[in-house]
């Protein structure tokens, strides 16, 4: 009996020791907040103050030795997602994550990021140009963390070598934003599947081009469809394998002085990309002699995407600008090497790689490549290489990126003829850059390169590429593009929503609807002078329009004397629904109602002709956001009609089944108290951590989930996909929210959806999720006296 006793005694002390053992490791491992760094490469010492938020404040002594200290700093929270940025967009996520992944790497190595990196440098990134040198320094930072750094715990669990970065990785990490901006790849398939199906009048009020009417941003046989099927599966595939998140959307309105009542520009910006821990933004503090800059960076990035300095501010939205086309090729039957364009057979270009697997053999790939871009084929397991081969034509490889320069210039801008300079800069992916001033000017410009096409050409669909009668014609100078300088009404504004016409047309793109620009148009349509406190109320306003529209509707076409025998929630439901603001608070019912009638209402509308795959790709989009309004006021369209079915179904067959299956599947999930149903219980927001999708590693690196308040469309954008299940786990929403007052640059506010830190031991990991879920917001500071006398820790760079 002692024996068994010392045995579980001594197996007690090892548990204990072995615990604190590793407790003693992860504390080693948090980021350093205060003491000494010695870096060799700088000219001068180097002093940081962090805040109560963990956000840096650096005070150098030169401008390259700033930006040494802010590599340093952004590794030191954030060097896995700088690790995961650089090997998605390279095609090298396999060696670190395993078998799971190569079709993922396939697809980006196919793309050419890689080379179209490697011709950016060559033409634009010159070793003397002042962009490049603070480029250089930053890595320099980020390299000296690197050698000398702690190791991340995500590079001990997954075996993941240190390497320095270099300049390639830079303009990798653009490629890849530039990738998730893109919508083509996914929405071209299925409207080219939808065309070559079901024909021209399913594509009636569908929404591939502008609808008359809605909001614009104002400015100056039966077909074989297996190529279609497999891209839209294979493309959609590809981004839910991705351990990073995409680039979605935004807000951003800028208000002259005319508006506001300090007197001064009032600017505000929320990027809506995909939820994941750590944050998508780094916000840090940099001064040196001439020049103050509070930004907002995203990992491996040296220039803020969004920010301010002394003199004006910039933001971002997406531009939503179509820069995709995909061709059909014309394959030679005696030779797969050779497409026909015109009157000739033309030898594809033909690529090798090798991609590395971790645990198993390497796997050899090979890639074909037309005039036109990569062939798809290879790609697609289920269809063979030879079969209607599919080419894919994108802006981005095909333009020498100057997007590094562009916003250094833009951090650096002093007036609104820099930042327009700087904004001419950026060619792919297409953005709306805002711009506001202390001197009172406030603007918007497209900034992309826009492809010139055929008139005849309908971008959304798969063009013919043997023909030669569909090729792009160039780029439309920026001149052209549309934008917005100083207006009359005394505000511009970005909403993802189509721009007005440049050049006569209105440049196709997959841009968002109307509603939310709509709401913002009419809170600023208005005699109110703003202040940062009204603007508070805006940028968190989760008031929806077309919800209600779009439920009154549904109930006015719904067999009413079917719902009146059912009485009890049947009856609730229609008068809640037919009451309803469209309002989405946290603890609103409508909202739980309505969204679960929309999915069945979509659903039986569209899956029977798409088929549910392809439904499910398309549902929660832009495309279908702006689509299904115009069908359902539709009361002809063929839509209506199952077409598995010998009858003919009417509009008011659809809506009145889809309201009773979504009474009878919410009672099932929710009970049948309806006063219970509150929308935060369904709508959920949990940011996941690339190792949080293995359990029990969610429970420590994942943050969440919340209920939370905000919806689908609406200025406080935390939307989801449409679901059988009834539980909306929030995709996308604002990666922060920004407002300041140019009669008060020193106190400007922001909020993170979690925190400033990547390192799960830091207290900055989350320590700002309450807050974003609340609305609530904390001072960007730039005060230096109140910076020093409020800090937290004090962190020392000095040269060797």
């Amino acid at each position: 009996m002692k024996i068994i006793k010392r045995i579980l005694l001594a197996i007690l002390i090892i548990i204990v020791l072995t615990a604190l053992m590793a407790w003693i490791y992860l504390n080693y491992t948090k980021p350093k907040y205060s003491g000494t760094v010695k870096f060799s490469a700088l000219q001068d010492k180097v002093d940081v103050y962090f805040d109560e938020w963990g956000i840096p404040h650096i005070y150098a002594q030169n401008e390259l030795d700033a930006y040494r200290a802010f590599g340093y700093l952004h590794a030191q929270e954030r060097l896995f997602q700088m690790e995961m940025m650089k090997r998605v967009a390279s095609g090298r996520l396999a060696e670190i994550l395993g078998k799971d992944l190569v079709e993922t790497d396939k697809f980006f190595l196919a793309l050419g990021l890689e080379d179209a990196a490697n011709r950016s440098i060559k033409a634009n990134h010159h070793p003397d140009e002042p962009f490049a040198k603070a480029a250089e320094a930053y890595l320099e930072g980020i390299n000296a963390y690197i050698k000398n750094g702690k190791t991340p715990i995500e590079f001990s669990i997954l075996g993941i070598p240190k390497e320095e970065f270099k300049t390639q990785d830079l303009y990798l990490i653009a490629g890849y934003m530039a990738f998730t901006f893109s919508s083509g790849f996914t929405m071209d398939p299925i409207v080219s599947k939808i065309d070559k199906t079901l024909g021209s009048k399913y594509l009636k009020n569908w929404g591939t081009i502008y609808q008359p009417g809605t909001e614009q941003i104002p400015s100056n046989n039966k077909p074989d469809v297996a190529i279609e099927n497999e891209l839209i599966s294979y493309t959609s595939k590809i981004k839910n394998s991705l351990p990073l998140p995409s680039w979605i959307g935004s807000n951003s309105w800028v208000i002259a002085p005319s508006k506001s009542k300090s007197g001064k520009v009032i600017f505000s910006n929320d990027t809506h990309i995909g939820y994941a821990q750590p944050s998508v933004f780094f916000e840090a503090h940099l001064e040196y002699p001439g020049h103050r800059i509070y930004g907002n960076y995203i990992a491996g990035v040296p220039f803020a995407l969004l920010g301010h300095n002394q003199n004006c501010a910039w933001g971002l939205t997406m531009l939503e600008n179509d820069d995709l086309d995909m061709f059909r090729e014309k394959m030679n039957p005696e030779n797969p090497n050779q497409v026909w364009f015109k009157d000739h057979w033309e030898d594809l270009e033909i690529k090798h790689f090798k991609i590395k697997v971790k645990d198993t053999a390497d796997v050899d790939f090979q890639l074909k490549i037309s005039r036109h871009g990569p062939i798809m084929n290879g790609l697609l397991s289920k269809l063979d290489s030879t079969e209607a081969p599919v080419a894919v034509w994108w802006t981005f490889p095909h333009v020498e990126s100057r997007i590094a320069e562009a916003f250094y210039k833009l951090n650096n801008s002093n007036n609104i003829k820099n930042a327009e300079e700087a904004a001419s800069l950026i060619y792919s992916p297409g953005l709306n850059v805002m711009y506001g001033d202390m001197d009172g000017n406030i603007a918007w410009w497209a900034a992309a390169k826009l492809v010139k096409r055929p008139v005849h050409v309908n971008s959304k669909i798969i063009l013919d590429g043997s023909s030669g009668n569909d090729e792009y014609l160039g780029f439309y100078d920026f001149k052209e593009n549309p934008k917005l300088i100083n207006p009359e009404s005394g505000f511009v504004y970005s909403a993802n929503n189509q721009p007005d016409t440049m050049a006569g047309i209105l440049y196709p793109g997959y841009y968002a609807p109307e509603y939310r620009a709509k709401r913002i148009v009419q809170w600023l349509s208005t005699d109110k002078k703003w202040t940062v406190e009204e603007m508070k109320k805006m940028i968190t306003d989760d008031v929806s329009e077309i919800h209600p529209e779009m439920a009154k509707l549904i109930i006015s076409q719904i067999n009413k004397a079917d719902i009146i025998k059912k009485g009890g929630n049947y009856s609730k439901a229609i008068k809640l629904l037919t009451e309803w603001d469209g309002g989405h608070a946290a603890d609103a019912i409508e909202p739980t109602i309505y969204y679960k009638l929309l999915y069945h209402a979509l659903f039986n509308t569209f899956a029977d002709e798409l088929g549910e795959n392809t439904f499910n790709d398309l549902s929660s989009g832009h495309l279908m956001s702006n689509t299904y309004p115009f069908i359902f006021k539709d009361e002809e369209s063929p839509w209506w009609d199952d077409v598995h079915t010998k009858t003919k179904e009417s509009r008011g067959e659809i809506f009145t089944n889809s309201f009773n299956q979504s009474i009878e599947d919410l009672e099932k999930q929710l009970g049948n108290d309806m006063s219970k149903w509150n929308w935060s219980k369904v709508h959920l927001l949990e940011h996941q951590h690339p190792l949080g999708t293995v359990k029990p590693l969610d429970k420590i690196f994942n943050v969440g989930p919340f209920g939370v308040k905000g919806g689908n469309q609406v200025i406080n954008n935390i939307d989801f996909d449409f679901t059988k299940d009834g539980i909306y786990k929030a995709t996308y929403g604002p990666a922060i929210r920004i407002l300041l007052d140019f009669a008060d640059i020193e106190n400007s506010i922001s909020v993170l959806p979690t925190g400033e830190s990547g390192n799960f031991m830091s207290k900055h990991y989350a320590d700002q999720a309450e807050m974003y879920n609340k609305g609530e917001f904390r001072k960007q500071m730039m005060n230096k006296e109140e910076i020093i006398k409020t800090n937290t820790g004090i962190l020392v760079f000095s040269p060797k």
